[in-house]
């Protein structure tokens, strides 16, 4: 049997009602009585200008109106709150007894009624006060009570228990009050004083512990959620492969019943044919019961091939339904997208799959396996159902999308004219064109759009495509058919053509591509070289009269970047040659090419491997040679900057190494080596090693190197060539290597060894046994030298390991014939490798590499390089391009003071531009921008009452006329938040925009870079004692544009920002921001300022000029009598210029007193300046904590988010 302790009296609820419609009457009357006043004082903030953007702190007697306006609202939410619950109260009673679904929502609604009531009071208390923690307990009460009778309500009303019981009803409103906030609402008026008075002393505690009650049962929620979820994918796996063995165990059922079905049949036809031989044996009948004999064998055999012949018939079946099942299951192809492969696939998918007899769901599934990419993401909103509308509609989708014929017809169209020019020895790419062709002819029947093809105008894009031989060949079938009186040939004529002409060139016996692929690497490279200087430094080869670069090893050969043709590089392609020289180095440019090596990645001045031009030996590429340049034989010698101090060595390897070859017959001292490192032997590399008696210095190649995974130390190696330049690169320097011969176990140890990114030795000149063989007295090691290897030159081996190049045995030939030379590392033949021809061949070399030691550094050298990190100690180090003296000159003539005391300026213009009148555009942004304002309230207040204050002040004038055609443009705007700030919103004008290919922003001159440099501005400030920090009240918008140039700064905007009315032009007159000349003429205009007072204010000229970053000035100085001085000056100097300078913050208590406090930031209006509490302020993006004078580096935490938040409310509490 249920108590009713806990339910109020009727008189207490009586009392409380009555309470709570005086305190509402009484709140409507002071309403109506203040609304006067607000209106008044709103009226009175738009007459006054307020030049600061921060708000003044309100006056006493405006903190005690608030004051008492914030306890009116606290009492009527308190009355609010005392009817919710009376509310609450009765919603219990009647959940208690059967009562219909009309009344458990009318009890709904009310109850959620009064607790939004609430929330929306609370919410307008929270803008202006901290709410108690009193306070926040009734409304998370109320919050969750509401709750608790709503989730009742719903359940009652979807009947989730079934019919009402009275008993499990009271039961489980009886559970409610075992909630602590529960007790609150529906206990006695002794236990509701009681609870109050608790919370009010742990309101902190009991929150905690709420929210972490709260956190708790959230975690478990989710862990049980992923519990959950996991498991059912565990389910749906065991179930899918349950699915997939009971399959294959169909499977094998079927084909064990087969197997017996023809194991029957081998046996019965086994069993006739023994019982047929019996009979054909048997040879023991009488003479005259022959031919009776005979009939009955006839009959036998007749009866008998009946069954015989349907066994074997049957056994034919089973055999060829076996084997039918054998054959792969066929599959449809997945659509990705593409129209041409639509067709193919839609008929596949309906053959294999849609026409099953399966479900819409299977059906679905099975689509969604077979597509992919865009249309894949185009079907995703389907696949959520599994019904058959979906399948239909999915399918809808795909014709509409990729089976209309247009689109089919567009997609043809679009690969063909997208198809790259095909080279004249590319007999693949000239097949594979014939064949889409041939796709093209099949399609059109079905694709009624691609006939325009036979069109003459089409046919003339397509031979664009083919080489030049295919199309004089096509030129002169059509003349000829032209002469004869006959029509343009056909698109199917030109498809047959194409086709012809395709087998000829990849006929596999006879054409140039087979008889070219059957030529032997050795031959080919012979047939493509031609004759030509080359100059080895160290095997790095350099080309004369030819375009071809060396390649590094292991190189893919990439296509070119113009045509897409792998036959020749960019240098080589005829299309990229007959462009003049500006268009090939505006090509470089926009594709990001380097100057020097052609490859993209890097610019010229850091490139390491530049081409030397063939026609001025300059480090340029050959295609980038301008004929009309003289050239002054001035070269200048390569710098380099000071490395790391581990690079402890400079390595001069000085090399002349030139060969005059021809065609490569010449095989030198190269043989296979197993190179390894001591620590590691297990990690062999197989490379070849060039043996150099004229090198002191052993290298290795560099990915070698790292595949050995072997320490280096970085070192400088200067390589001097025979022209006399030298060139400076990096390297490193690695130790404990050894090598072995290829058929040796004997290793041997090698020197310290330098990495070279590679060793380009011609492959032509490695020793092999055909070599060897060539030649009558070098037979006999034939079989001691190894075939040529797929492996590379990686070491260079110098006279440094004598052990390695000493000769232990020598097989000389005639004076003309090459020699053999056994070394431990195996057998090399030097000299001519094919009788009968004579190398052309002349070899000389000359290496000398030394090496020398740094200096070590001197404390003098360290000083100089820390010091060189301050580049504005002088203003001589800065350069100034000519731009930037123009941009100077026309601010330096058109500086002058206006009538209100602000400097004005022009526009910088490169040249007066003529634009185009770009009002639409501006009314399209405009537009945009109003459709933002209706979905976001607050940007839309924000925006109006940034643009009403920019009005306001004076920076904007109302435009009324036309203006001159050609010098008036409309800038558009936009709104930003400052990710510090995010209730400072700042409108941006997009001088970027562009109108007919063109923007403001092209025509103006940014100007020098006239800002201090941010790190020697952030060291001198904290270089003395005492520091002031100041800020220049928006900067940009204290220096006006001359007015013959303010109709290049118009903009569109509402008038009275009432979106509703009729849109006004404006223009700016101040030097806006989003122009990209605005912050050059703002800092010329403060320098110009500091240096016309330099004389009556020193001190404060020297701070502009110095310590001023943009517009935020940070310095210290020695006393505090300097620090008073430069503060009054600084102040007194902008004031001279109509700048305001504010936001003062000092670590010196005097000298804050000595600033107005109108100009101190805001952070201190409300401190006593004793520093017991100095807040943290921010110097140039850098924390400054001012009472311990240090740069702290924040790093949120949720402890420090509970406890700021906990100071908070404690600071707001004792005020």
């Amino acid at each position: 049997m249920e108590m009713d302790t806990d339910e109020p009296d009727s008189e207490s609820l009586l009392q409380t009602d009555i309470e709570g419609e005086k305190d509402k009457n009484e709140a409507v009357k002071n309403k109506d009585k203040d609304k006067p006043e607000s209106q008044c004082q709103k009226q009175d903030s738009k007459e006054l200008t307020r030049r600061s953007e921060r708000p003044h702190m309100p006056t006493e007697k405006m903190l005690a109106y608030q004051k008492d306006e914030c306890c009116k609202k606290e009492k009527r939410l308190n009355t609010l709150y005392e009817q919710w619950k009376i509310e609450a109260r009765k919603a219990r009673q009647s959940l208690k007894t059967d009562i219909t679904d009309k009344q458990l929502a009318e009890m709904a609604d009310s109850i959620e009624d009064k607790k939004n009531n609430i929330l929306k009071l609370f919410s307008d208390i929270r803008e202006h006060v901290t709410p108690t923690a009193d306070l926040r307990r009734k409304i998370d009460a109320c919050e969750a009570v509401t709750n608790d009778i709503i989730k009742i309500v719903l359940e009652r009303m979807a009947f989730v228990d079934g019919e009402f019981d009275a008993e499990r009803e009271r039961g489980r409103l009886r559970e409610l009050l075992a909630h602590s906030y529960a007790r609150s609402i529906y206990g006695s008026s002794a236990s509701k004083t009681s609870v109050s008075s608790h919370s009010r002393s742990s309101s902190a505690t009991s929150k905690r512990a709420d929210a972490e009650a709260e956190l708790a049962a959230k975690e478990a929620e989710y862990k049980m959620m992923q519990t959950e979820r996991q498991q059912k994918e565990k389910i749906r796996t065991l179930e899918e492969q349950l699915r997939r063995e009971l399959e294959t165990q169909k499977f094998e059922l079927e084909r064990l019943q087969v197997e017996k079905d023809i194991e029957v049949a081998r046996a019965r036809i086994k069993s006739y044919d023994e019982e047929i031989k019996q009979e054909t044996r048997s040879q023991s009948i009488p003479n005259d019961h022959q031919g009776q004999r005979n009939e009955m064998l006839h009959h036998c055999s007749v009866v008998q091939s009946t069954p015989l012949s349907e066994v074997s018939h049957l056994a034919q079946a089973v055999q060829d339904s076996i084997a039918i099942n054998r054959l792969p299951i066929p599959e449809p192809s997945v659509f990705n997208g593409d129209p041409i492969q639509f067709v193919d696939w839609n008929a596949s998918f309906m053959s294999l799959i849609d026409r099953k007899g399966i479900s819409a769901a299977d059906k679905l599934y099975y689509l969604k396996k077979y597509v992919s990419g865009s249309a894949h993401k185009y079907l995703e909103g389907t696949f959520y159902r599994n019904d058959e509308e979906a399948y239909k509609d999915a399918w809808n989708k795909l014709n509409q999308r990729y089976g209309q014929p247009f689109v089919i017809q567009r997609a043809f169209r679009e690969k063909l004219s997208k198809w790259p020019r095909i080279p004249s020895k590319d007999a693949e790419g000239l097949r594979t064109f014939s064949d889409f062709l041939n796709a093209c002819l099949q399609a059109i029947p079905h694709v009624k759009g691609l006939e325009i093809l036979n069109d003459c105008e089409e046919n003339q894009k397509l031979v664009q495509k083919l080489p030049d031989w295919a199309a004089s060949r096509w030129n002169r079938q059509v003349t000829t058919s032209l002469m004869d009186g006959k029509e343009f040939p056909s698109f199917q004529d030109f498809v047959k053509f194409m086709s012809t002409e395709a087998e000829i060139v990849c006929n596999p016996i006879t054409s140039l591509h087979a008889l070219h692929s059957r030529e032997s690497p050795h031959e080919r490279r012979i047939s493509n070289e031609t004759k030509r200087n080359k100059a080895i430094v160290f095997k790095t080869q350099t080309t004369e009269n030819s375009d071809k670069q060396t390649m590094a090893k292991g190189q893919l050969k990439t296509p070119c970047m113009l045509c897409q043709d792998d036959s020749h590089p960019l240098c080589k392609c005829p299309e990229f040659m007959v462009k003049s020289l500006k268009d090939r180095r505006s090509y470089f440019k926009d594709n990001k090419l380097c100057f020097g090596c052609m490859k993209p990645g890097h610019c010229a001045k850091d490139c390491r491997h530049r081409h030397t031009c063939d026609v001025c030996k300059l480090r340029h590429p050959t295609c980038l040679h301008d004929y009309n340049y003289e050239n002054n034989g001035n070269r200048k010698q390569p710098t380099v900057s000071m490395e790391h101090a581990r690079e402890s060595e400079i390595t001069d390897a000085i090399s002349l190494n030139i060969t005059r070859q021809g065609r490569s017959v010449i095989t030198s001292m190269i043989v296979p080596v197993w190179v390894s490192s001591i620590k590691n032997p297990s990690n062999e590399q197989l490379v070849y090693a060039l043996l150099d008696t004229q090198s002191d210095t052993t290298f290795i190649d560099e990915e070698v190197s790292n595949t050995l995974q072997v320490d280096s130390q970085p070192i400088k190696l200067k390589l001097t060539t025979m022209m006399g330049d030298s060139m400076i690169i990096k390297s490193k320097r690695v130790s404990d290597l050894r090598v072995r011969g290829y058929n040796s176990s004997v290793h041997i140890n090698l020197p310290p060894v330098y990495t070279k990114e590679c060793i380009p030795v011609n492959r032509d000149h490695i020793p092999m046994q055909e070599t060897a063989k060539n030649w009558s007295h070098l037979k006999v090691i034939t079989d001691e030298m190894s075939p040529l290897l797929s492996c590379e030159v990686g070491l260079l081996i110098g006279y440094n390991c004598h052990r390695v190049l000493a000769p232990r045995q020598v097989i000389l030939g005639k004076d003309d014939e090459p020699y053999a030379i056994l070394t431990d590392l195996g057998w090399s033949v030097v000299g001519c490798s094919t009788p009968g021809i004579n190398g052309s061949t002349s070899v000389s070399l000359c290496h000398r590499i030394a090496t020398m030691e740094i200096p070590a550094l001197t404390p003098m050298d360290a000083i100089r390089v820390l010091e060189s990190d301050f580049k504005d100690v002088t203003a001589d180090e800065k350069t100034i391009s000519q731009d930037d003296i123009v941009f100077l000159d026309k601010l330096k003539e058109g500086i002058k003071k206006n009538a209100q005391g602000h400097y004005e300026m022009p526009l910088p213009f490169k040249q007066r531009p003529y634009l185009p009148d770009n009002r639409e555009l501006a009314k399209v942004r405009l537009n945009h921008l109003n459709k933002k304002f209706c979905r976001n309230e607050k940007y839309k207040t924000d925006y109006i009452a940034y643009m009403n204050d920019i009005i306001e002040r004076g920076d904007v004038e109302t435009v009324n006329d036309d203006g001159t055609v050609g010098e008036k443009w409309y800038i558009p705007h936009h709104g930003i938040y400052h990710p510090k700030k995010p209730d400072k919103l700042r409108v941006v004008f997009d001088c970027s925009a562009k109108f007919k290919g063109t923007s403001l922003n092209e025509h103006l001159l940014p100007g020098p870079d006239m800002i201090n440099n941010l790190t020697g501005v952030l060291v001198r400030f904290r270089r003395h004692p005492i520091a002031v920090i100041c800020d220049i009240e928006k900067m940009f918008h204290q220096f006006h544009v001359q007015e013959n140039d303010r109709d290049y700064l118009r903009f569109l905007w509402w008038k009275n920002g009432d979106t509703n009315s009729a849109l006004q032009d404006y223009r700016m007159k101040v030097h806006l921001f989003g122009a990209v000349s605005s912050p050059g003429c703002a800092n010329y205009g403060l320098r110009y300022l500091a240096s016309e007072h330099s004389q009556s204010y020193p001190l404060a000229a020297q701070f502009i000029l110095r310590d001023f970053y943009v517009d935020d000035g940070v310095t210290s100085v020695e006393t505090v009598e300097k620090a008073i001085q430069l503060a009054k000056e600084a102040r007194e100097l902008c004031i001279k210029g109509s700048l305001r300078l504010h936001k003062f913050v000092s670590n010196d208590n005097t000298v804050l007193q000595s600033i107005p406090a109108s100009e101190r930031a805001v952070n201190f209006e409300t401190k006593d300046l004793t520093f017991n509490d100095m807040p943290l302020e921010r110097a140039l993006g850098i924390h400054w904590n001012i009472q311990s004078d240090s740069f702290p580096i924040p790093y949120p935490t949720k402890r420090s988010t509970y406890n700021t938040s906990w100071h908070i409310v404690n600071g707001c509490l004792h005020i």
